[in-house]
């Protein structure tokens, strides 16, 4: 092996005992690398600067402050996860959110030992401080589960009285952000944070800079609230939104979602119709026999009073004298009462909804 760097070696428990706080930050940069037979560079440093980092961390909390939060970039996960260590029972929880944007998630345990630190401080306004390191992160890493679950606690933690509608308006700023990396994590935000987000996410469909994100975000929250909303977004001018909001009415399989959707697959645009049928069948045919029952009872039953009134049927009339039907024409009226309605399919129920409106008409 050959020695890259013939620095000597600090003595930390000496620089300790002195409570030499510049000869600790010092050994807290020591690095010895040597390169093995391989060519693999290893660093002997790491101890030296694990150990230094502790101290520090033993000498009161302002002690080499700068260099314990520097720390935490350090390129060892072992010193790394020391600065976690001391900025913890400093309470420090600003560093410790900031560093969440590039501690390292697939190795190591300092970024683990930062959100459990974070969730045993549970500061006020923490949940701030950790969305804003977890959205604005560089580069396109989602957010972990972990991420997303401390997010909740520390919004549920907090004790002040307009946390929650804070933090879902920096959420929904968030979700106008032209980078999709950014406007991904705070649609995964809004979701965990639901049902105190819904209405923040509903005025966004309404009026915001992303209404086919809160669409979706809608649909992915399954809130009932959300139906009429959705319902008019269905006519907006914007077709993703048009999509978006078919796509979460069939998330939401509300009954009476059918007419609007039924009415979106007569959409120009060839999308917003592929997604409404889509959006029918994830609805089920309980629920859309349900809501073509809303929809057409009432006009056949108009049509029915209609024909009474104009025709004089019923009890009593010419008609009453009548043969009752043959039975092989019975049995067909009884078959076709009994026929699953999920076997007309969305333009099955397109065309009955046609017939009765225009027997509605014909009674007229």
């Amino acid at each position: 092996m050959k020695l890259l760097n013939r620095n000597r070696k600090p003595d930390v428990s000496a620089l300790a005992e002195r409570q030499d706080v510049e000869g600790l930050t010092s050994a807290a940069s020591f690095k010895d690398p040597l390169r093995d037979y391989d060519g693999r560079v290893i660093d002997r440093g790491v101890e030296i600067r694990e150990q230094a980092v502790l101290a520090l961390g033993e000498l009161g909390d302002e002690a080499g402050n700068g260099t314990v939060t520097g720390a935490l970039r350090d390129p060892s996960d072992r010193v790394r996860s020391a600065a976690v260590r001391v900025l913890y029972r400093r309470g420090e929880v600003a560093p410790l959110a900031q560093a969440l944007s590039w501690l390292p998630e697939e190795s190591g345990s300092s970024r683990a030992l930062a959100l459990r630190a974070l969730l045993e401080l549970k500061q006020a306004g923490t949940a701030q401080r950790v969305i804003r390191a977890l959205l604005w992160a560089p580069g396109e890493r989602p957010l972990a589960d972990l991420d997303s679950a401390l997010v909740h606690t520390l919004v549920q933690a907090d004790t002040r009285a307009d946390v929650a509608n804070e933090v879902v308006d920096e959420l929904l700023t968030a979700l106008g952000d032209d980078r999709s990396e950014v406007a991904d994590r705070a649609e995964e935000l809004l979701v965990r944070l639901a049902p105190a987000s819904v209405q923040g996410v509903i005025a966004e469909l309404e009026g915001g800079r992303a209404p086919e994100r809160a669409a979706a975000v809608l649909g992915r929250i399954g809130d009932t609230r959300a139906l009429h909303p959705l319902v008019e977004a269905l006519e907006h001018r914007d077709i993703s939104v048009r999509i978006e909001a078919a796509s979460a009415l069939g998330d939401l399989r509300e009954p009476a979602a059918v007419e609007p959707l039924l009415r979106a697959t007569r959409d120009h645009n060839i999308d917003v119709r592929a997604q409404a049928g889509q959006a029918l069948d994830c609805l089920g045919t309980a629920a859309v026999v349900v809501g073509m029952s809303a929809v057409v009872g009432p006009m056949i039953a108009e049509a029915v009073s209609s024909a009474v009134q104009v025709h004089g049927l019923g009890g009593g009339g010419e008609d009453a004298d009548r043969d009752p039907p043959a039975p092989e024409i019975a049995q067909e009226r009884t078959a076709q009462a009994d026929r699953p309605v999920g076997l007309l399919g969305v333009g099955g129920f397109q065309d009955a909804l046609e017939e009765a409106r225009a027997a509605d008409q014909a009674s007229q």
